[in-house]
């Protein structure tokens, strides 16, 4: 059974997002820390879907 990462970062993409919007009002920081974390699974998910492209 083959595991499909892109997935998996896409949506701990858009969960750091929703946390870092989520958590602005409580922590200074929580928007900045979530788009950074968001923009690694971002890239990670990149790195996942041209490898699994560049496999088939």
């Amino acid at each position: 059974m083959r595991k499909n990462y892109t997935v998996l970062f896409l949506m701990l993409f858009s969960a750091f997002i929703a946390g870092g919007l989520g958590l602005q009002n409580f922590f200074d920081s929580a928007m900045i820390i979530g788009v950074s974390l968001g923009t690694v699974c971002l890239f990670c998910a990149i790195y996942f879907a041209g490898r699994s492209q560049k496999t088939q």
